[in-house]
C-alpha cells in the first residue's frame, strides 16, 4: 500500500508538467499559422518598405541606387511633404475635435429616457457602417456647386451662392473635416453611452441634494468619470485619421491644389504617380513612426488612467 501511495503521488506530481508541454504545443500549434501570415502580410512588407526608402528606385526604368538617408533628408527640406504633414495635422485635430464634440452630445441624449430612443439609437450607427464609396458620393453631391448645401442657403435667405465646397481651396479642408466627423461620430457616441451608462445614479442624486445643477454636475461629475472612455475615443480616433486615406482621396484626391494632401496621399502620388518609390517609402517610413508615437501616448496615458482610477 505504502509503495502504490508513493507511486501514485508522483504520478501527480508528475501531471503538471506533461500538462504544460501539451498546452505549449498547442499553442504552437494554433498560433504557428498566424505567425507565418502575419510575418509574410505584415512584417515583409514593413522591411522591405524601410529598406527601399534607402535607394532611388524608378518602376518604369527598374534602376535601383544606393543613396543612404538622402531620401529622408530630402524631406525635411521638402515644403510639400511639410505642408501634407500639417495638412495631416489640421485634418487630425479637427475631425477629431468635432466627431468627440458631437459624438459626446449624442450620447448625453440617448442616455435620456424618451419615446423612440431604441430606433434612435440603432439610426446613429448608420453613418458608420455606410461604405466610404457611398459616403464619398452623398457628399459630393451634397457639398457641389449646384448641391442641396447651396439650395438651403438659398432657401433661408443667404445671398445665392453657388460654391464648390470641396473643389475651393478655401474650404475643401473645412468639408472634408466636417465628412470625416460624421463618419467617426458614431463610434464615439456609442462609446461614450457606454461610459455614461456605467455612471451610478446615486452618484448624480447626492450631487442634486447638494444643489448642483445640470451644467455643474456635467462639468465636476460627467467629463471626470468620462475622461477614461474620452481619452480612449481622442486616441483611437487621432491614430486613424492621421493614416486615414480613402476618404480623403474619393472626395477630393488631396486637391484642390494640394490643399487636403495628408502624408498617405502624397506617398501614393510619389509611388504610382512619379514612380519614385524610394521617395515614396521614406514618406511611408515617416508615417508609420509618427503614428508609432500616437500609439505609444494611447498606451501611456491608457495606462496612467486605469492605475489613478483604480486607485481612486
Amino acid at each position: 500500500m505504502a509503495f502504490s501511495s508513493a507511486k501514485s503521488a508522483r504520478r501527480d506530481r508528475r501531471a503538471p508538467r506533461l500538462k504544460f508541454r501539451d498546452e505549449r504545443i498547442f499553442y504552437y500549434v494554433a498560433l504557428g499559422p498566424t505567425a507565418v501570415v502575419i510575418a509574410f502580410v505584415i512584417a515583409l512588407p514593413i522591411i522591405y518598405t524601410f529598406g527601399l526608402g534607402f535607394f532611388v528606385q524608378n518602376t518604369l526604368i527598374r534602376t535601383w541606387r544606393f543613396v543612404g538617408l538622402s531620401n529622408y533628408i530630402d524631406l525635411l527640406t521638402d515644403a510639400d511633404f511639410w505642408f501634407a504633414f500639417w495638412n495631416g495635422i489640421v485634418f487630425t485635430v479637427g475631425s477629431t475635435a468635432v466627431a468627440t464634440v458631437f459624438g459626446l452630445a449624442i450620447a448625453i441624449l440617448l442616455d435620456c429616457n424618451f419615446r423612440g430612443r431604441g430606433p434612435l439609437r440603432a439610426l446613429v450607427i448608420f453613418p458608420y457602417i455606410v461604405p466610404s464609396i457611398v459616403v464619398a458620393f452623398i457628399w459630393k453631391f451634397i457639398f457641389s456647386g449646384r448641391g442641396i448645401l447651396n439650395d438651403f442657403l438659398g432657401f433661408i435667405g443667404a445671398q445665392a451662392v453657388s460654391v464648390p465646397w470641396l473643389g475651393d481651396q478655401r474650404f475643401a479642408m473645412m468639408a472634408v473635416v466636417l465628412i470625416s466627423a460624421w463618419t467617426w461620430f458614431p463610434f464615439a457616441a456609442i462609446t461614450l453611452l457606454a461610459a455614461i451608462q456605467n455612471v451610478p445614479d446615486s452618484i448624480y442624486e447626492a450631487a442634486a441634494l447638494d444643489g448642483a445643477g445640470p451644467a455643474k454636475r456635467f462639468i465636476h461629475l460627467t467629463l471626470p468619470l468620462l475622461a477614461p472612455a474620452l481619452m480612449v475615443v481622442v486616441l483611437i480616433r487621432a491614430i486613424w485619421a492621421f493614416r486615414n486615406y480613402d476618404m480623403i482621396w474619393l472626395l477630393t484626391e488631396g486637391g484642390p491644389i494640394g490643399a487636403t494632401e495628408v502624408l498617405p496621399i502624397m506617398a501614393y502620388k510619389e509611388a504610382f504617380g512619379l514612380f519614385r518609390m524610394g521617395h515614396a517609402s521614406a514618406v511611408s517610413v515617416s508615417l508609420m513612426v509618427f503614428v508609432t508615437l500616437l500609439a505609444a501616448v494611447h498606451f501611456r496615458v491608457g495606462a496612467r488612467l486605469r492605475k489613478a482610477y483604480d486607485t481612486s
